[in-house]
């Protein structure tokens, strides 16, 4: 047998689940879906397909994973929104929900609290401090929540920075933007959690349970970092993307 005939053996071998996943990525690509539209139901999708649904959950699985399409917990598969689509990654000195969620956040909604330092933030905060400002920020897109964060904070950063807890948006301010601009580099760990809904406590931010887990500690001038974030990102708006390159 010669290269092109073991060539043309390997084609006729692809999975069924590819094949299904080809043919589907082209129709949505052609415009037979609109952008932002449920796709039929996964019985209707496997008749129309005519393979089994567990076929079909496969080759949707990998339209997911590649973030063309995402699956809304007893709402069905939506296409992903043409404009959506992540160009930039986490190595981006910026805020990461906003690199790595897929929704347009059109409101934040910020509480604190202030409470005594202990064995568990003198560890994450690298040091010891009399206090520590727990800061809580739910992002929400027309009205949905669809990413949390947890912020701790020393209370060295808050008089540091001149920051006044009193006012919420000088704060929400602070966490968002200027910390990153005054940053010289952060540290973040990617970690997949099940435990945002129970950290976010006053919403339900993932109806699947399934998070991207993203801690992160900032510095700006000395060793100590000035805080601690945990964002959690549900998996179903989630888009993860880190951008390697050649040294």
């Amino acid at each position: 047998m010669d290269k092109i005939e073991q060539l043309d053996e390997n084609i006729k071998k692809i999975p069924r689940c590819v094949a299904v996943y080809n043919k589907l990525f082209k129709m949505i690509k052609d415009g037979e879906f609109l952008q932002e539209s449920r796709l039929p139901t996964e019985p209707e999708l496997a008749k129309t397909m005519g393979v089994s649904r567990t076929t079909l959950r496969q080759a949707l699985a990998f339209l997911q994973e590649d973030g063309i399409i995402k699956n809304i917990q007893g709402k069905g598969n939506f296409i992903m929104k043409s404009g959506v689509k992540i160009e930039k990654g986490l190595e981006t000195l910026e805020h990461p929900i906003y690199s790595a969620i897929t929704e347009k956040i059109d409101d934040v909604e910020i509480e604190f609290r202030i409470e005594p330092s202990s064995e568990y933030t003198e560890k994450i905060l690298e040091r010891k401090t009399p206090v520590v400002i727990f800061v809580d920020r739910w992002y929400k897109s027309e009205g949905k929540t669809v990413a949390y964060s947890l912020s701790t904070i020393p209370v060295e950063t808050i008089s540091e920075a001149g920051i006044e807890l009193s006012d919420k948006k000088q704060l929400l301010d602070y966490l968002e933007d200027t910390v990153y601009k005054k940053a010289k580099h952060s540290s973040l760990k990617l970690n997949f959690s099940e435990a945002g809904n129970v950290s976010a406590m006053k919403y339900t931010v993932s109806k699947s349970e399934r998070f991207y887990l993203l801690a992160e500690t900032i510095h700006i001038k000395n060793k100590y970092p000035i805080l601690y974030n945990k964002h959690y990102i549900p998996v179903e708006y989630g888009s993860i993307i880190i951008d390697r390159r050649i040294k």
